[in-house]
């Protein structure tokens, strides 16, 4: 019996491990890009989601930081909260950080997401 729970409770962290599909992982690269994914707002920033189910739970990760101008953040955060979106603009090491916040056109980036870089985003648009 108790090898039977050892091997369950090794199946269950297992599974909790794999973290679902690679889509929900972005990979930094330098200079100008492009990602695709659904997004949310918070904070003054935006957090993209390589997965539709991530962006609809709290505290979901993995995600991508990032932020656009004031205007087009105030623009995109009404017609775009939770829908699937191109993001284009340029990537940067959050090791840039300065005071735990990097600035991009009037918008603050703080990194809810957590992870090693943000987009410095130019532009925020529905996906096709």
């Amino acid at each position: 019996m108790k090898s039977i729970l050892t091997v369950t409770a090794l199946l269950v962290l297992g599974a909790c491990a794999t973290g679902g599909p690679s889509s929900n992982t972005y990979s930094y690269t330098a200079g100008d890009t492009a990602f695709t994914g659904w997004v949310r707002f918070s904070n003054g920033e935006f957090q993209l989601y390589g997965d539709e189910d991530q962006v609809r739970r709290p505290f979901s990760r993995p995600c991508v930081s990032g932020a656009a101008s004031r205007g087009e953040m105030q623009q995109a955060m009404a017609d775009l909260s939770g829908q699937k979106v191109r993001v284009t603009g340029r990537t940067v090491a959050w090791s840039e950080a300065g005071n735990g916040r990097i600035e991009h056109a009037r918008s603050d980036i703080r990194n809810d997401c957590g992870g090693s870089f943000v987009i410095l985003a130019d532009d925020i648009r529905p996906a096709n």
